[in-house]
């Protein structure tokens, strides 16, 4: 597939990493600006391309990571998009603002786009290195269960275990827990490794 990933902050990078390493999809990033330093970066580091406004169009899933307050300036190139947009952006006052969720937000500004929240409860690092051991869950929310496929695969290629989080609606809370996830890994001692894994207690 091609798969754009608009954002190259700390955790765009991770996705754009895990993508290009860890599957034979064609990637394309953008950051902030046309030829950006971090996008540079990203670029000779990975063997990536920079996407342009053609490219994103006319991608076949585009990663939406920004930081919330940034969602209507990244989505310009989107604007007519009708591939699927997988939301990585997170409030920090997620359900504490009375506010949709970013994915929610993201899907009312591109109507005709199948919206999935994904990786939204999974800190960069972890990202970036899944590790050896039980697979972290990926929550994926959607009301498109074609789009949710496709994040699911993507999510397995990398290196994750996909858990269907049920509809859009349900995002809020995969945001609200990525929150958690940054309380936890400053107050428990696990640090930004600290994940979260879905299993059956009692087999």
């Amino acid at each position: 597939m091609r798969i754009s990933v608009l954002g190259t902050g700390d955790m765009g990078g991770a996705i754009a990493t895990a993508l290009s390493r860890r599957t034979a999809h064609q990637i394309g990033i953008r950051g902030s600006r046309p030829g950006s330093e971090s996008t540079a970066k990203l670029v000779a580091a990975l063997g990536v391309t920079e996407a342009t406004d053609d490219d994103i169009a006319r991608s076949d899933v585009a990663f939406v990571v920004v930081p919330a307050s940034a969602i209507p300036e990244a989505l310009a190139p989107l604007a007519d998009f009708r591939g699927i947009v997988v939301s990585v952006a997170v409030s920090p006052s997620v359900g504490q603002d009375g506010l949709p969720s970013s994915a929610q937000r993201i899907a009312a500004a591109l109507p005709d786009a199948k919206v999935v929240n994904a990786f939204t409860s999974i800190w960069s690092t972890v990202v970036r290195n899944p590790g050896s051991g039980e697979r972290t869950s990926v929550f994926v929310c959607s009301d498109h269960d074609d789009a949710k496929a496709a994040v699911f695969e993507i999510a397995k290629a990398v290196g994750f275990e996909a858990i269907n989080g049920g509809k859009l609606a349900m995002a809020i809370y995969a945001e609200a827990l990525g929150m958690f996830a940054v309380r936890l890994a400053l107050d428990s001692g696990y640090g930004k490794t600290i994940t979260f894994r879905a299993f059956n207690a009692i087999t």
